[in-house]
């Protein structure tokens, strides 16, 4: 039975390493969690292959890069070990260890490198910007100041675990229509562009007129026959168009603003990027960011450029002397976020009126969600049933021609 080496901490909170004779590290994992240790890091010293966080070095998933899912275990694991007592340093090193990612062990590597140069954690995590999202860094810096770095911590993988998951709802609610959509549209491609041309030459050759269903879809495959080709390269060089138009800041601009005009996608995408925008100001102001720096940072994080705009355009004001209240005063922001902005500026407790807002908007996001998964799938149902039912009208109608002729 093969023997690993663990890094641990005991219910005290002190770091040990030892050894633990197991059938596997999942077994070992188990009887040391029996014995109330919590396992850092577990590995086989014999294992040919594998690095110290005991992937084969061959997996291809080491060679992806750093998930949002990476990033909410690494900050958890950091809280962790902050709080244990261990030094920034030494909960690096491990982080290294366990990670699998090669990128993200990579970064942890160069992180413990500054910081024992004389460097600080915060910009140990800016000098990462493939990794980090600018925010960690800046959020860090003020835990650094207060002494709340764990606190900070366990914020920000609280934050992304939330986004991970309303895109993961997102997703799913999406997946199966779409793959329902995408076999109905290539059924129906080969039944038009296939099957029902070789049944109208036999029909031809009978002297059998064709109904009026089957002759429109004939028209229509004839039309793609002859055009397909340019209808084809002018739709791919719209999309082309349109991505290399995304890619810079105005094009952006137009395009996101156009997205929130889209009914049901629009009131999603406005919940989604406010929601964001005021956890990041409130974790931000709770962590004594200043309220211009959190407007900043807010709008280098939100993906939708209209409201990063806006915000940007919020920090501006604030510096010619407006209040926030009348700061956010933009086409795309809802009128909410004005008024809940003014309570909080009445009362003294922006941070937490901004975290309420947050919670609004993310429990409005997920409602919107739930009714985009309820409408999408019979909707799809409906256009993909008239899509193979026509189809088969088609089909039908001019067997039924041949049968009485």
């Amino acid at each position: 039975m093969p023997v690993f080496e663990y890094l641990a901490l005991d219910a005290s909170g002190a770091e040990r390493v030892g050894h633990i004779e197991a059938a596997d590290e999942r077994t070992a994992a188990l009887q040391l969690r029996e014995a109330k240790i919590f396992a850092l890091s577990i590995r086989d010293p014999q294992a040919a292959g594998r690095d110290e966080s005991g992937v084969s070095r061959f997996a291809p998933k080491r060679y992806l890069s750093t998930s949002q899912g990476d990033l909410v275990f690494l900050f958890r694991q950091l809280a962790l070990m902050l709080r244990a007592g261990h030094t920034v340093v030494q909960a690096l090193e491990a982080n290294r260890e366990m990670a699998v990612k090669f990128q993200l062990r990579k970064a942890l590597g160069r992180m413990r490198d500054l910081i024992e140069d004389g460097g600080s954690l915060s910009r140990a995590l800016a000098a990462e910007k493939q990794v980090f999202p600018p925010m960690v860094s800046k959020l860090i810096e003020a835990g650094e100041k207060s002494g709340e770095i764990d606190d900070i911590l366990e914020r920000l993988a609280d934050d992304i675990e939330r986004r991970v998951d309303i895109k993961r709802q997102l997703m799913t609610a999406l997946t199966y229509p779409s793959l329902v959509f995408l076999v109905a549209v290539g059924v129906s491609a080969a039944l038009v562009g296939w099957v029902i041309p070789r049944f109208a030459v036999f029909l031809g050759a009978r002297g059998v007129e064709l109904p009026p269903v089957t002759q429109f879809l004939m028209d229509l495959a004839g039309w793609f026959q002859d055009w397909g080709a340019i209808f084809g390269g002018g739709v791919g060089l719209f999309i082309f168009a349109a991505l290399a138009s995304y890619t810079t800041k105005g094009g952006k601009r137009v395009i996101d603003g156009l997205m929130l005009k889209i009914p049901v996608v629009g009131g999603t995408l406005r919940s989604a990027s406010l929601g964001q925008a005021a956890s990041m100001l409130a974790m931000q102001l709770r962590s004594g960011i200043t309220l211009l720096q959190s407007l900043s940072i807010a709008a280098g994080v939100i993906g939708n450029q209209a409201f990063a705009d806006a915000f940007e355009q919020a920090g501006e004001r604030i510096l010619g002397g407006q209040p926030l209240s009348i700061a956010l005063r933009a086409k795309v922001m809802p009128p909410l976020v004005r008024h809940m902005a003014a309570i909080g500026e009445r009362s003294g407790e922006l941070e937490a009126v901004m975290q309420s807002l947050a919670d609004y908007y993310r429990k409005d996001l997920q409602a919107r969600v739930k009714v985009m998964a309820a409408w999408v799938e019979p909707v799809m149902i409906l256009i993909v049933g008239g899509m193979v039912g026509t189809v088969y009208l088609a089909f039908f109608q001019a067997a039924l021609k041949v049968s009485t002729k």
